[in-house]
């Protein structure tokens, strides 16, 4: 077996929940290493998602492509999997891409990352450093995904469009068994009035949900303060937490205070979720609530953010500890509530998270609909 050469670099990258973030990538994956070089991607700006009851295919597909303003469709199949790391299955949003096409509407910095797309056509997955934490994974490795066993070709970011933690091609997903796919992005061509766009996607695709989407971009030139080496935070609820801070925006906790506080559990419509132990309860309580209203189908599986991610909010040191960073927050819906926008949670389940005792992001002057995190302790009867 040849030994691996593995780099880690750190880039500035853009996401719906802000700041950078390391990128893994096999370097025998490089462009000149697999026998193959990468045609460069079409020039395009990520426009819409468009959300398939049935998917488009053949020559369905090619009408779309002839809207004015399309400079690419990129077809996606998403779905809410269990995935193996170096611990137990976590539940992640899996993605199947033609890698080609979806280069093109790829955040920037991924876009311009070659390794993220050689891994993919040669059948490794792509993880967000985030959900790479999740699992217990630090660099090279391996995943299973529904016990087939993959190996992880690179890391990368998880911006605009947000739309999965693990990234296969289409050809891996058929040994998956994901089916079609259920979205549609749409990339713009340079110059194109987005809005005349949308009303052509949807006279072209009646009743297909259409959304929007919206580039993160940074409102400051300035550069974060350097962090310190270590922190410590202190609470009733969470008790004491001492923590290394990292050059990307996110802590290591000491072991013990993750041991303590930080555990798997089951819970309504979501299922497994990783999390502050003293949230679960709630959680399911609110989540159970919503299913006995009839209103599970409003929370979509394969759409939850996660729960623990041990950040800074926005990933920047100045701002403070995020609640994810506690376990004590989750998202919802990710890709229709991005940060700033007004979202589509419905009000009712709004209502139910805020009577067992969370705080709704879409409230904060800076909207962030798809954040609930834990306010009051509420104790389920």
């Amino acid at each position: 077996m040849k030994t691996r050469i593995l780099a880690v670099i750190a880039c500035c990258l853009f996401a719906a929940c802000g700041g950078s973030q390391e990128v893994f990538r096999d370097a025998t994956l490089e462009p000149g290493a697999v026998g193959f070089e990468l045609p460069d991607p079409v020039a395009a700006t990520p426009a819409f998602i468009a959300r398939l009851d049935k998917p488009l295919r053949g020559p369905r597909l090619r009408e779309v492509s002839r809207i004015p303003g399309v400079a690419v469709l990129a077809p996606v199949t998403v779905r809410n999997v269990k995935v193996t790391g170096r611990g137990a299955p976590e539940r992640l949003r899996l993605g199947a891409v033609d890698p080609l096409p979806f280069r093109s509407v790829a955040p920037t910095s991924t876009r311009d990352a070659e390794f993220v797309w050689t891994s993919l056509m040669s059948d490794r997955a792509v993880i967000t450093s985030e959900a790479a934490q999740q699992i217990g994974l630090r660099g090279a490795g391996q995943i299973a995904i529904r016990k087939f066993p993959i190996d992880v070709g690179a890391f990368a970011d998880n911006g605009t469009p947000n739309i999965a933690d693990v990234l296969v091609s289409t050809q891996v997903a058929r040994g998956l068994r994901l089916g079609a796919p259920n979205l549609l992005v749409v990339g713009a061509k340079t110059g194109t009035t987005i809005q005349t766009l949308g009303k052509d996607l949807e006279r072209k695709l009646p009743g297909v949900r259409l959304r929007r989407i919206e580039s993160v971009t940074s409102t400051t030139t300035t550069q974060p303060a350097a962090p310190q080496q270590l922190g410590q935070v202190s609470g009733a609820t969470i008790g004491t937490m001492t923590f290394r801070i990292l050059s990307n925006g996110f802590i290591d906790p000491d072991d013990s205070w993750v041991a303590a506080n930080i555990t798997t559990g089951s819970v309504p419509i979501l299922g497994s979720v990783h999390c502050h132990r003293i949230l679960i309860p709630q959680l399911g309580a609110a989540l159970g609530e919503i299913q006995k209203a009839g209103l599970a189908s409003e929370i979509r599986t394969g759409d939850y953010g996660g729960c623990y991610v041990p950040r800074f909010i926005d990933r920047d040191p100045r701002r403070g500890l995020s609640m994810h960073a506690f376990g004590l927050a989750v998202d919802l819906n990710v890709s229709s509530n991005g940060l700033g926008s007004r979202g589509d949670m419905h009000p009712d389940i709004v209502r139910i998270f805020e009577r067992w005792g969370f705080r709704w992001g879409g409230w904060w002057s800076r909207p962030d609909p798809m954040h609930f995190e834990l306010a009051r302790i509420v104790r389920p009867s």
